[in-house]
């Protein structure tokens, strides 16, 4: 990335200031986005905004006011731009914070209603043992009614627990976990929506297709927030669902009495979060309005003003970009064997105190010297401290 010193834009706004103001700076003075469309024209590197930022914090107003007036402008441009940037980091990890605190509590609220089945489907169990021997032990006469070998079971096991340990049983024994956790995002829905909608609201994210189907999502939610119209309102036709794996499509659908799929709004909403934040962790999706968050390609030259390369590296006054790789790879590896080779020898020479060298006819064998009991703790200069 080019680097340039700020003196030589501070001097160009110094000179000619007033004709600067009136063709450089109108086209910006009407527009909330002032520093965002500035600096970029200043040609200022990200590293140097967040240095000319910092300068604000370090220097007070009166030195401020001593600086070159253009000088002091530039300095609380970057000082904005970057807070602006800063505090869209705090958004997003408020963002982050959030969904992975609902997505724990669901999994520890999972987690227990799957210990309490299995202590209760356990206790049933020996009372469903009891209505199969029905069936085995001769208790029952073969000309017996079914409903009353029903009323006979029933008088063991009511019948919505029977139900629910067949259920068990015919499901290897297991309960599906991520159908409650699930369940818990719907008791939480108050409150994921409250601390999360907003940030959503706030912040422009951005990926680098831009087709991507999570931010089709996100883009249907900020305009249905903004519009006020519940998520509940909507036809499940109109929800963007190409971000949905196959897999989960079994927890974000419901089916009505009459056996057609409905979308679950909140669970729906709270998928697109998580989906989200993983994006976001991973370097899927990024905020260009931030300065963790940002995409890679944001601190990268374009392609366009790559192609003049070398007047770039020139313009950074740095001989070591102009060196080939190669060239540079070999040096390194010369200083670093002539390292080594240094300080083995000063080792094997008894010149570091530190190791302690023992030979056996031709074997050489190194340790290091550890203190002994002897030896004082504390440094001989502390026994000339006064105590007291």
């Amino acid at each position: 990335m080019t680097v340039f010193s700020l003196d030589l834009h501070t001097n160009d706004l110094t000179r000619n200031g007033g004709l600067f103001v009136s063709s450089f700076l109108e086209p910006f003075l009407d527009r909330s986005d002032f520093a965002q469309r500035l600096l970029p024209r200043l040609k200022i590197s990200n590293e140097n905004v967040k240095y000319y930022a910092s300068l604000v914090s370090y220097y007070s107003v009166h030195q401020l006011r001593q600086l070159s007036k253009w000088t002091a402008y530039v300095y609380l441009l970057c000082f904005v731009h970057y807070r602006y940037q800063k505090l869209h980091d705090n958004l997003i990890q408020s963002l982050l914070f959030h969904v992975r605190r609902h997505g724990d509590e669901a999994k520890a609220a999972a987690n227990e209603q799957v210990y309490n089945h299995c202590v209760a489907s356990n206790a049933d169990l020996q009372k469903a043992g009891r209505v199969l021997k029905f069936f085995t032990d001769g208790s029952v006469a073969e000309s017996e009614p079914f409903g009353e070998v029903r009323i006979k079971a029933f008088a063991v096991l009511d019948p919505a627990r029977l139900n629910s340990v067949a259920d068990y049983m015919a499901t290897k024994a297991r309960f599906d976990e991520t159908a409650f956790q699930w369940e818990h995002i719907d008791r939480a829905a108050p409150r994921f929506k409250r601390h999360l909608r907003p940030v959503l609201q706030g912040v422009e994210f951005a990926a680098p297709s831009t087709d991507d189907p999570l931010l089709e999502a996100v883009h249907f939610l900020k305009a249905a927030f903004l519009k006020g119209k519940p998520l509940g309102q909507y036809a499940d036709t109109v929800f963007p669902t190409r971000c949905i794996p196959d897999k989960f499509k079994r927890y974000l659908y419901l089916k009505d009495a009459q056996r057609l799929k409905r979308l679950l709004p909140d669970r729906y909403e709270f998928f697109v979060y998580r989906q989200l934040r993983q994006g976001l962790e991973a370097g899927d999706v990024f905020c260009r309005d931030s300065v963790r968050f940002r995409s890679f390609e944001d601190d990268l030259v374009d392609d366009r003003e790559w192609k003049e390369k070398e007047r770039l590296i020139a313009e950074t006054g740095l001989s070591l970009l102009r060196q080939p790789i190669r060239e540079q790879l070999t040096e390194l590896e010369e200083q670093l064997e002539k390292r080594i080779a240094e300080i083995n020898g000063r080792i094997a020479a008894g010149g570091n105190e530190y190791f302690q060298i023992t030979r056996r006819g031709r074997q050489t064998r190194w340790t290091l010297r550890y203190p002994s009991d002897g030896e004082m703790i504390n440094h001989s200069f502390f026994d000339r401290l006064e105590t007291g």
